[in-house]
């Protein structure tokens, strides 16, 4: 699956220090930070980290992100609105219900794979940041996320596809299968994160499928 990001993302406080000079300096920026705080923890890894890793001043990287939280703040918003286009165009391509929750479940490994360490900083990585460390914007785009898939299965269940009988404990469940890739889940192993997601589909689909 072709990796975009858009690059116009802007935060709250004006840029400072000289811009530096690289294509796509945002996304450079925020790839090498995912990378730093996936391998070292948020506390483990500096601003002056970052912008020796992407090969650039400190003060370069002032210019787009005076704070680590900043990276870490858009990190997580461009990684959530990156998702929900990713598989939300997948599962819109799908016909059945079945069909959809299969796509849903594929698209979301091969975004994992592709987007590795970022997820493990969104789940496990964020090391000191404060318990309560996800903003409004975060939390919105997360359930908007959810709601794609809370949608799909509510369709299932009404088409007699699936017998569900609380969509959102349904949901959570696939959810947690999926988000828990990211803990043993290696992009460099023999086995593909999309074959994983299809034996995971296999086990929930039966457990789904009505009874007769």
């Amino acid at each position: 699956m072709p990796r975009q990001r858009s690059d116009q993302v802007k935060t709250a406080k004006a840029p400072v220090g000289r811009p530096p000079r690289m294509p796509a300096p945002r996304a450079t920026i925020l790839d090498a930070a995912a990378k730093l705080f996936a391998a070292h923890g948020f506390e483990g890894a500096s601003l002056n980290d970052v912008a020796q890793a992407v090969g650039v001043t400190k003060a370069a990287v002032y210019h787009y992100f005076p704070t680590k939280k900043d990276i870490f703040d858009e990190m997580m918003v461009d990684l959530l609105e990156r998702q929900y286009v990713a598989v939300g165009t997948e599962v819109n391509l799908a016909e059945s219900p079945p069909e959809k929750l299969k796509a849903f479940m594929r698209a979301q490994a091969e975004f994992l794979e592709a987007n590795h360490a970022a997820f493990v900083v969104m789940l496990h990585g964020f090391g000191g940041i404060e318990k309560n460390h996800w903003t409004e914007q975060q939390l919105a785009l997360r359930d908007r996320y959810e709601q794609l898939l809370r949608t799909l299965l509510a369709d299932g269940k009404a088409s007699g596809a699936f017998a569900v009988d609380d969509v959102a404990t349904a949901a959570r469940a696939v959810l947690s299968l999926m988000n828990w890739m990211v803990r043993w889940f290696r992009p460099d192993g023999k086995t593909r994160a999309a074959d994983f997601a299809l034996q995971y589909y296999k086990l929930i689909v039966s457990g789904l499928r009505p009874r007769s």
